[in-house]
C-alpha cells in the first residue's frame, strides 16, 4: 500500500475566523521564529499542527502530542505508534490519529491532557495496518481517516465507512469532507456515504490541498501544479506559478484568508501567493528557515503561520508590521543606515555601501541581490540626503555621491559617524570631535574642528535655532548653544551615570529630546534643565527592541516604510499597514499552580482543596504565543494591582486558610486583556477545625476541674506545711537567738583579751623602762659614791676627783644605755630559745626584732627604740620573713605569736 505523507490540509474556507484589514507586506520576511528539535526534547518529526481558541499550539509528533504556549513545551504520550494528525476542538478537547490508533484528549483538573483510545481493533491487529493521517471535526463529530476506512464517532458509537479504493488525502471545505482516491478520483462524503464527484484522468498525481474559487474547485497537487474543476471539466491551470509549484514539489497547503494561500514544498521552502497566483513570499533556508522541506502548515487564529519541517518547527507572524532581511548567505553584512533614492535602495553596512532596486526587496525572489558600490569598502555608519545630495559617513571620512560613485570631501579622512545640516554648514560627528564643512561655490569644503568638543561624537543634533546636542559614548550627553562663529557656549554635561547604562543614544521625540537606554527612556526637562525618566512601561516598539542593534535608530525611507538596523541584516516597518486587524483577542491563561512549603510541593487541581500546610503558591501566567507581554495581578477583589512586569510567575507566601481569589491581566503592545480570576480554597488547619474546637472546650473544662481538685489538695497540704513551717521557724529562731548571744559573749571576751594584751604590753614597757631607769640610777650613784669615798680619803685630790665625777656624769648622759634591750632579752629567753632551735640563722638583732613584733610594736615604735629609720625596719622585716620562710602576704605578727 502506497502511503502519502499528506497532512494539515484543512481549508478555512467560507466564514474564516481571521481577516486581514490589508494585504500582506511584500518586502522582506515576516517575523520568523525557529524551534530546533532540542527545544521540544527531540520528540521526532512534527507531522501536523493545530491551535486552540486560547492560542496554545498542539503538534502531532513521532513520540506523541506536543503543546506549546509560547514559553513552555509539554509532551503527552498517547498512542504507542507515531502520532500523525491532530484536530483541536476547544481549549479542553483534542482528537488525534496515529499508527494503528486514534482517540480523544481531555484536559484534567491538573490542566494536563489525558488520552483515551477510540480505536476498536486493539485485540487483533495481525491483518490491520491503518495509519490515520487526517482527523476532521464537523457538526460536533470527529472523522478519523486512514487509507482504507473512515471512522465516525457520534453519540458514543463508532461507524466505519470503507474506502472505495485507497484514500490518499482528505480535506474539509465549506462544511463538507472531500477525499481523494488515486484510482477513482475525488469523492464527497454525503450523509456518511461516499459520492464520487469527478475522476482525475489517467495521469497519476497526489492532491495535497483544495480550495474553492468562485464557482470552481482548485486542486493543489504534489508534483503536477494546480488543477481546476468546474462544471464537470477537470484541467490543469497553465500559469507560471503553477509551473513553479510543480518544480518545487508541493507537500502541504494552507489557506491564509480569502485571497492568500500558503504552499509548503519539498525543494524550495514556503510560497505564499495571492488569488491571482502572484508570489508574495518565497521563504527558504537562504532567508532563515531551518530546512527547505515543509511537511505541514497551519495558520493560527493569532495570525501566525506555523511550519513543521524535516528539521524543526517555525512560525511566521504574518500580522506584524515588520519584515526582515537577514544575511544568511554573507551577501551584505550588518546594515547600519539606508536611504531610498528614487527606485534605488542604498544601504550602508559593516562591509561597505550596497545598492539594489527597490523591487529587488520583494520577498517573491529566492534570495536578495545587492551590489557593492566600488570604492566604498569598509564601515558605513550613516546615509543622509541633504538638499538633494546624498552623503555617506564612513570610517574613512565623509563622502558625497558623484554620479554612480562616492567621493570623499576635501580628503578629510577622519572617521565620520553622522552628519547634520546647520545653515550653510555641515556638522559631522567624527571619531574625535565635530568637523565643520562649508559650502563654497556649490562645493563642500572642510573648514575646521569645533572647539571644546572632543571624543567620539556618534550623534549630532540641532534643536531649535542653535541648540546643539552631542552624544559621546562612555562620556555622556553634551548640550550647548552655537554662536555665529559655531563656538559652543553654555555647555552642560549629562554624564553616562545619569542614565544608568553605558549604551545610550539621543532621539528627537514629539515633546523634546530623549535619551534611550536598555533600561529606560529619559526626557529632557527644559524648565529644570535635567533629564527625567519616563514611565518604565512605555514601550513603542516591543517586537523590534530585542532584535535591533544597540544604539541604532530607524531611518524613514518614504511615507510607507521605515528602516531598522538589526543583527545580521535589517528590518522594514510598514507604516501604513500597521498591525494587521484580526478577530482574535489574546486571552490570559493560568497555566500552572503549585502549592509548596519548605519540605514538599504539589500541583493544584481545580477540584481539590489545598491542605493548609501548603499555603504558599506559585502561579504561572501566560498569553499563548504572544511576545513582549506584561503582567499584573491582585490577590483580593478590590485590592490594589501590582506593578506591570514581564515576570509571568506570581508567588504568594503565607496565605491564610479559606477562599482566595487571584485576579490577573496582561498588556500586549499597550492593549490590556480581560482580567481573569483564579479561586483557590485552602483547608482549615486541624487545630482550627470544629472537632478541634470541641476538643479545646472539653479540655478547658477538664483542666478547670483538675485545677479545682489540685487547689483543694494543695490548700490542705499548705495548711499542714504552714504549721510545720511555723514550728520549724520557732526552733530555728531559738537556735539563732542562742547563737547571737554566744557571738556577743565571744565578741566581749575577745575585746577583753585584746584589752588585756594592750595592758600587758603597756605594763611590760613600763616595767622595762622603770627597771632600766632604776638600774642606771643605782649604777651612777654607786660610781659617784666610790669617787666621794676616795675624795674623803684624800681631800687633796678634790680637783682631780671633781673632774672625774663631772666626766662620769657627762658620759652617762650621752652613753648608749642597753639596759632596756637586756631586759627585753631576759623577758623572752624561752621565746628566743625556741626561735634559735627552729631558725639557727637568726641573729640577736633578728631575735629582738621578733620580740618587738610579738609584743605588738609597730614599725615606727621599733625605729624609735632602735634609733633607726622606719624604712630600715621595713627592710629588716622583709629579710626576717625570708629567714622564717614566710611569703610576702603571710602575717608576721600572727606567726610569731604562734611560736
Amino acid at each position: 500500500m502506497k502511503i502519502f505523507l499528506t497532512f494539515l490540509l484543512i481549508l478555512l474556507a467560507g466564514s474564516s475566523t481571521v481577516l486581514f484589514g490589508q494585504q500582506l507586506p511584500e518586502k522582506g520576511v515576516p517575523l520568523l521564529q525557529n524551534y530546533s528539535p532540542a527545544e521540544y526534547d527531540h520528540k521526532g518529526k512534527v507531522w501536523d499542527i493545530d491551535s486552540a481558541p486560547n492560542g496554545i499550539v498542539y503538534m502531532a509528533s513521532d513520540k506523541g502530542l506536543l503543546e506549546y504556549d509560547g514559553t513552555t513545551w509539554k509532551h503527552y504520550k498517547g498512542s504507542e505508534g507515531v502520532t500523525r494528525s491532530v484536530r483541536v476542538v476547544s481549549d479542553t478537547l483534542i482528537y488525534t490519529g496515529s499508527d494503528l490508533d486514534f482517540g480523544v484528549w481531555r484536559r484534567n483538573a491538573y490542566n494536563d491532557f489525558e488520552y483515551r483510545s477510540l480505536y476498536p481493533f486493539k485485540e487483533d491487529l495481525s491483518e490491520i495496518n491503518e495509519e490515520f493521517w487526517d482527523v476532521h471535526y464537523l457538526d460536533e463529530t470527529p472523522y478519523f481517516i486512514s487509507s482504507s476506512n473512515i471512522y465516525v464517532h457520534r453519540n458514543g458509537s463508532l461507524t466505519k465507512i470503507p474506502a472505495p479504493g485507497e484514500i490518499n488525502s482528505s480535506f474539509l471545505l465549506d462544511d463538507s469532507i472531500y477525499f481523494f482516491d488515486e484510482q477513482e478520483g475525488v469523492f464527497l462524503l454525503d450523509d456518511l456515504s461516499p459520492r464520487r464527484l469527478f475522476g482525475t484522468g489517467n495521469t497519476p498525481f497526489d492532491i495535497v490541498g483544495i480550495f474553492a474559487e468562485d464557482d470552481s474547485l482548485v486542486l493543489v497537487t504534489q508534483n503536477s501544479g494546480l488543477y481546476r474543476y468546474k462544471s464537470g471539466d477537470f484541467s490543469r491551470i497553465d500559469s507560471r506559478f503553477s509551473d513553479t509549484l510543480e518544480e518545487a514539489n508541493v507537500f502541504s497547503f494552507e489557506k491564509i484568508n480569502e485571497s492568500q494561500y500558503a504552499f509548503g514544498t519539498i525543494l524550495r521552502g514556503l510560497f505564499i501567493s495571492d488569488r491571482e497566483g502572484r508570489i508574495i513570499h518565497n521563504i527558504n533556508k537562504n532567508k532563515g528557515l531551518q530546512n527547505n522541506t515543509i511537511l505541514g502548515l497551519h495558520y493560527s487564529n493569532a495570525g501566525k503561520l506555523w511550519l513543521s519541517m524535516d528539521y524543526g518547527v517555525s512560525n511566521l507572524d504574518l500580522g506584524s508590521e515588520f519584515s526582515f532581511f537577514y544575511d544568511y548567505r554573507g551577501d551584505f553584512g550588518t546594515a547600519h543606515s539606508a536611504v531610498l533614492d528614487g527606485d534605488t535602495f542604498y544601504m550602508g553596512t559593516n562591509q561597505g555601501l550596497y545598492r539594489a532596486s527597490w523591487d529587488a526587496l520583494n520577498d517573491s525572489r529566492e534570495f536578495y541581490e545587492f551590489g557593492l558600490v566600488p570604492g566604498t569598502e569598509g564601515q558605513v555608519w550613516t546615509l543622509q540626503t541633504i538638499d538633494g545630495e546624498l552623503f555617506m559617513g564612513h570610517d574613512r571620512g565623509l563622502f558625497k555621491r558623484e554620479g554612480e560613485g562616492f567621493t570623499r570631501i576635501n580628503d578629510e579622512r577622519r572617521g565620520t559617524w553622522t552628519v547634520e545640516q546647520y545653515g550653510d554648514y555641515l556638522l559631522a560627528g567624527t571619531y574625535n570631535g565635530i568637523s565643520i564643512f562649508r559650502k563654497n561655490g556649490g562645493d563642500w569644503t572642510y573648514q575646521d574642528q569645533m572647539e571644546l568638543i572632543l571624543g567620539s561624537c556618534n550623534q549630532v543634533m540641532i534643536e531649535g535655532e542653535n541648540t546643539l546636542w552631542v552624544n559621546i559614548p562612555n562620556f555622556g550627553v553634551l548640550k550647548a548653544s552655537l554662536d555665529e562663529n559655531l563656538y559652543p557656549e553654555n555647555r552642560v554635561h549629562f554624564p553616562t551615570s545619569r542614565f544608568r547604562e553605558s549604551d545610550h543614544y539621543l532621539v528627537k521625540a514629539d515633546d523634546g529630546i530623549e535619551v534611550h537606554t536598555e533600561s529606560g527612556v529619559f526626557l529632557f526637562d527644559e524648565v529644570n534643565d535635567r533629564f527625567v525618566e519616563r514611565d518604565e512601561n512605555q514601550n513603542t516598539q516591543p517586537v523590534i527592541d530585542n532584535l535591533k542593534l544597540p544604539n541604532s535608530q530607524p531611518n524613514r525611507l518614504n511615507d510607507q516604510y521605515e528602516f531598522y538596523p538589526v543583527y545580521n541584516g535589517f528590518a522594514l516597518k510598514n507604516l501604513k499597514n500597521g498591525r494587521q486587524v484580526q478577530e482574535f483577542n489574546p486571552r490570559l491563561q493560568f497555566r500552572n499552580v503549585v502549592a509548596f512549603n519548605n519540605e514538599e510541593n504539589t500541583q493544584w487541581d481545580t477540584e481539590t482543596v489545598l491542605p493548609y500546610e501548603l499555603n504558599n503558591l506559585r502561579i504561572d501566567l501566560n498569553v499563548p504565543n504572544q511576545q513582549e507581554v506584561l503582567y499584573q495581578y491582585r490577590t483580593e477583589s478590590g485590592g490594589e494591582w501590582s506593578e506591570w512586569s514581564a515576570n509571568s510567575t506570581i508567588e504568594l507566601v503565607g496565605l491564610d486558610h479559606g477562599s482566595h481569589t487571584i485576579t490577573a491581566r496582561a498588556m500586549i503592545e499597550g492593549d490590556v486583556t480581560e482580567a481573569r480570576d483564579l479561586s483557590i480554597q485552602l483547608s482549615t488547619p486541624w487545630y482550627l477545625s470544629w472537632f478541634a474546637l470541641t476538643g479545646y472546650v472539653i479540655l478547658i473544662f477538664g483542666l478547670l476541674y483538675v485545677l479545682y481538685l489540685w487547689q483543694e489538695i494543695s490548700l490542705s497540704r499548705q495548711k499542714k506545711s504552714l504549721l510545720a513551717s511555723q514550728r520549724d521557724n520557732m526552733i530555728k529562731e531559738k537556735e539563732r537567738h542562742r547563737i547571737q548571744i554566744q557571738k556577743v559573749e565571744e565578741e566581749k571576751l575577745q575585746a577583753e583579751i585584746e584589752r588585756l594584751k594592750e595592758q600587758f604590753k603597756s605594763k611590760t614597757i613600763e616595767l622595762a623602762t622603770k627597771a632600766k631607769e632604776n638600774d642606771e640610777k643605782n649604777r651612777i650613784l654607786l660610781t659617784l659614791k666610790e669617787k666621794f669615798d676616795k675624795l674623803e680619803e684624800n681631800p687633796k685630790t678634790l680637783p682631780h676627783r671633781s673632774r672625774e665625777i663631772k666626766q662620769i656624769i657627762e658620759s652617762h648622759i650621752s652613753s648608749d644605755d642597753n639596759t632596756f634591750e637586756i631586759q627585753i632579752d631576759e623577758l623572752h629567753q624561752d621565746f628566743f630559745e625556741t626561735l634559735r632551735t627552729q631558725f639557727p640563722d637568726l641573729t640577736l638583732y633578728d631575735l629582738r626584732l621578733c620580740a618587738y613584733i610579738k609584743i605588738g610594736f609597730d614599725s615606727r615604735e621599733i625605729s624609735e627604740m632602735l634609733n633607726i629609720k622606719p624604712s630600715s625596719v621595713y627592710i629588716s622585716r622583709s629579710r626576717l620573713r625570708k629567714k622564717l620562710g614566710l611569703e610576702s602576704d603571710d602575717d608576721l605578727h600572727s606567726f610569731l605569736n604562734s611560736v
